[in-house]
């Protein structure tokens, strides 16, 4: 209970006011680069911490001196998703991501990327055959992201939408019950696919996990990590082209460049990905032994929630963290940082590069349909709910 209830002030802490930090985080800020949320009313007093400065935050997730285990019942329970490499430690988590890291090199994504671009195409001609205004979260975040992962994925283009409304339904769903019974369907269906792609190797990501690897990989840890790629890579990428998609019209002049003069802005992508940050704080990290962080001793069994959100725009305090597509090349930790940093970096960044130019290419006149109502934002990780625009 104690590390839920400090897990849901984090995540309070972490909404938003439009693209920026809520006033409160801002304060907390202040106090230090790490902080504490709260202290356990017990015997062993362990604290449950949050760091908010980038040379905290990476101390935290490139030690191996903490777990990335899921917290039950007041402990480190050690118990990981199959195949949800983010739940994983070494060296079952060595194991099962040097497996997967070749289906996501550099060469396969120049060989993916004339799919993820005709996607692309397909959506932005979708859009522009319904004339505007448009929410952008179905009919362009969803419509580039869903197909695209199903594409990598080797998941039959028949099965994509029902399998993109099930995801969707699993985790926003106002009924408790229905998303649970979504999130079943939609794993049962998981297992169905890897099943099927062990069977058949096809040359999408799973061919070349079972070519390469066969029995050492099991069925549960093929079906987790076909879930977890799923997941991120249609639900996660599909809230950042969304809210790129509102930066685009929150800042027209520097998209202009970037569709005007795109050679002047050749790491825009890394300022987007540092200013949105749509991922904001990583689950709780568990210290399993005594851990000095600057002039705080972390002892083993406390807590600590890394908030990316505050290191990416701590980076650039002489800028007030503000938007610049012009930057030099900006540091950033929105993919994480260590050995959990992002498997699948390169595609969310290959659909990212493939889309937004296009955008801004298609619609140099984006603009807010309805500029006078505020945009509802979800609860952390950032998610626009509805983008309704015209051009």
């Amino acid at each position: 209970m104690f590390e839920e209830i400090n897990v849901v002030r984090a995540s309070k802490l972490h909404r938003r006011n439009r693209f920026d930090p809520v006033p409160e985080f801002h304060s907390l800020m202040s106090e230090g680069d790490l902080t504490v949320l709260g202290t356990e009313d017990s015997a062993e007093g362990r604290t449950a911490w949050l760091a908010t400065g980038l040379k905290e935050v990476r101390q935290v997730l490139g030690s191996d001196k903490f777990s990335a285990r899921l917290l039950y019942g007041g402990t480190a329970a050690g118990f990981a998703w199959p195949g949800f490499l983010t739940q994983y430690d070494p060296p079952e988590h060595t194991r099962l991501r040097r497996m997967m890291t070749p289906a996501f090199t550099v060469r396969r994504m120049q060989e993916f990327r004339p799919k993820v671009e005709q996607v692309v195409r397909d959506s932005l001609d979708s859009v522009e055959a319904l004339g505007g205004p448009v929410d952008f979260v179905p009919h362009f975040g969803w419509a580039v992201a869903t197909p695209a992962t199903c594409d990598f994925l080797g998941i039959p283009r028949d099965d994509q939408a029902d399998l993109a409304r099930i995801l969707l339904a699993s985790r926003t769903d106002r009924s408790a019950k229905r998303r649970t019974a979504m999130g079943n369907k939609f794993m049962t269906y998981m297992k169905q696919h890897a099943t099927k792609a062990r069977r058949e190797c096809g040359d999408d990501m799973f061919g070349v996990v079972v070519r390469e690897h066969g029995d050492a990989i099991s069925d549960a840890e093929l079906t987790g990590v076909a879930a977890f790629v799923m997941g991120a890579g249609a639900d996660q990428v599909a809230r950042l082209l969304a809210a790129g998609a509102w930066l685009m019209v929150e800042a027209p002049e520097q998209f202009a460049v970037l569709r005007e003069k795109p050679e002047t802005v050749p790491d825009w992508l890394d300022e987007m990905m540092r200013y949105l940050t749509t991922d904001e704080k990583t689950h709780p990290r568990v210290a399993t032994q005594d851990v000095r962080i600057g002039e705080h001793l972390v002892k083993a069994g406390d807590t600590v929630t890394c908030s990316l959100l505050a290191a990416n725009r701590r980076n650039y305090p002489e800028a007030e963290d503000g938007f610049d597509i012009t930057r030099a090349r900006a540091e950033h930790l929105a993919f994480g940082y260590g050995i959990h940093h992002c498997l699948g970096r390169t595609l969310a960044e290959l659909m990212f590069r493939s889309a937004v130019p296009e955008l801004a290419r298609r619609f140099p006149t984006l603009r807010l349909a309805e500029p006078h109502r505020e945009i509802t934002l979800g609860p952390p990780p950032f998610d626009v709910e509805a983008l309704l625009l015209d051009w």
